[in-house]
């Protein structure tokens, strides 16, 4: 009798997982049944294969989401992280085992006694970052631990960026994933982190300037900014006592700085409604942040307000003349929260067009000391090119380490109960091993510390 995997979700970071199944479903015998709010959506990611269904997925009616669910013998849900706890209460009720990609939530965590009674997994975080980034941190850690290495600090930072035969523009960014995450970036809170043994405490004002360059060896300069919470990661990966742990996000060289001037002028704000007169421009629209100009004041004065208020150097200022928000031209969308508006533009101007390809970059850095006390710096990073515009890098990044569990799980290869990240070896080591195959790899470097 053929089991079935059910995907909750058919949008951009599950067409290569929907691949990845359905190229051996045959061979494993199993159906893969893949459901989501647009069934049209569903329907083309699942390209007629014999071994696929589709469904529209309400995942807001109860009753039905449960019944999909029940009837699956393992469920991978690429809803958004908001109704992940709801999908867990209805995977433990009806004793399905369930991969998610996100962060685990404190809701979910409380749900592990419930997990085990239930004889299932709840496996979290397993998708690119979180994700990836697990798997291979926790493959050298365990590793160094292995020949009684010490441990004296970790910085792991990851990207979803434009491969660069397809950067052809200024800010060295398209969009490969959810937007909306994008535009929000700053929005979440304060980054924590440890440095030379002092924890950190760096305010939202602040994340976008104090970046971190790093040099990665066949992919260029990038700048790196601190993630909310890195502290976390003591307790996750083991590292109590470690003097330097920072995890954090990878843009671009110069992004930050744009960046920094459209969270200081407030233009990515989604805690205020607004609805703009018809003859607003982008010009007005980005003085009516600034402040301090004429209603008829030109792109001179307006770029001259924001540098006054923002601090902005020429060179991220000519990143925000370069989106058009000091030119003539009228916003498409008139009303809703400043994020929203500024959403279709960048939606508009950072958009993987037709032939383009898109590139992940993980980056990794270890300090330790030996047994015998030498202090040494291990490198680890991965970089991988999307194949086209549907298979992107961050597609695959993320979709295939799921697929690659699911299968395992399957297969018996694994039966851990209760809620889960994917960082011991049982999971690690083969999730790696896969992702090698299908050539998702890590490249180390060993060196002295300076």
């Amino acid at each position: 009798m053929s089991r079935r995997i059910v995907i909750l979700g058919a949008g951009r970071s599950s067409s290569s997982l929907i691949r990845h199944l359905l190229q051996h479903a045959e061979g494993e015998n199993y159906d893969v049944r893949i459901g989501d709010l647009d069934p049209d959506l569903a329907a083309r990611k699942a390209e007629g294969h014999p071994r696929a269904t589709t469904f529209g997925l309400d995942a807001g009616n109860p009753d039905a989401r449960r019944n999909e669910i029940e009837q699956a013998d393992l469920v991978i849900s690429m809803l958004p992280a908001f109704l992940h706890p709801e999908v867990a209460k209805d995977a433990i009720a009806t004793r399905t085992p369930l991969i998610t990609p996100s962060y685990l939530s404190a809701e979910i965590k409380a749900m592990d006694a419930e997990a085990k009674a239930a004889g299932i997994p709840i496996l979290n975080e397993l998708g690119l970052d979180p994700g990836i980034d697990h798997l291979s941190a926790m493959e050298v850690i365990d590793g160094l631990r292995s020949q009684g290495a010490t441990l004296t600090s970790f910085e792991s930072y990851t990207g979803g960026l434009v491969a660069p035969e397809s950067d052809d523009n200024p800010w060295h960014y398209k969009f490969t994933w959810n937007p909306r995450n994008v535009v929000l970036a700053g929005q979440g809170g304060s980054a924590t982190f440890k440095e030379d043994g002092r924890i950190r405490v760096l305010p939202p004002h602040r994340l976008f300037k104090e970046v971190t360059a790093i040099d990665v060896p066949g992919a260029g300069r990038f700048e790196g900014y601190a993630n909310r919470d890195s502290l976390a990661y003591e307790q996750i990966y083991g590292l109590e006592g470690i003097q330097s742990l920072v995890r954090g996000t990878l843009r671009g060289d110069g992004f930050c700085g744009g960046w920094d001037a459209i969270f200081q002028l407030g233009l990515n704000r989604d805690d205020a409604l607004v609805t703009l007169p018809e003859e607003t421009t982008w010009r007005d629209f980005t003085a009516g942040f600034a402040g301090g100009v004429s209603k008829h004041a030109d792109a001179a004065e307006v770029r001259a307000a924001v540098a006054q208020v923002t601090g902005a150097s020429q060179k991220s200022l000519d990143l925000l003349e370069q989106l058009g928000l000091f030119e003539d031209a009228v916003p498409q969308v008139k009303s809703g929260s400043p994020a929203d508006i500024l959403q279709a533009l960048l939606e508009e101007k950072w958009a993987l067009g037709e032939g383009d390809l898109d590139m992940i970059v993980m980056w990794h850095r270890f300090g330790y000391r030996t047994s015998s006390g030498e202090s040494k710096v291990l490198t680890s990073h991965l970089i991988h090119m999307g194949e086209d515009e549907v298979h992107t890098a961050m597609s695959l990044t993320v979709g295939l380490p799921l697929a690659l569990a699911a299968r395992m799980w399957m297969r018996g290869e694994w039966s851990a109960t209760g809620v889960l990240l994917p960082t011991h070896r049982d999971l690690y080591g083969p999730l790696l091993k896969g992702l090698a195959q299908e050539g998702i790899c890590f490249t180390e470097t060993e060196m002295p510390a300076s």
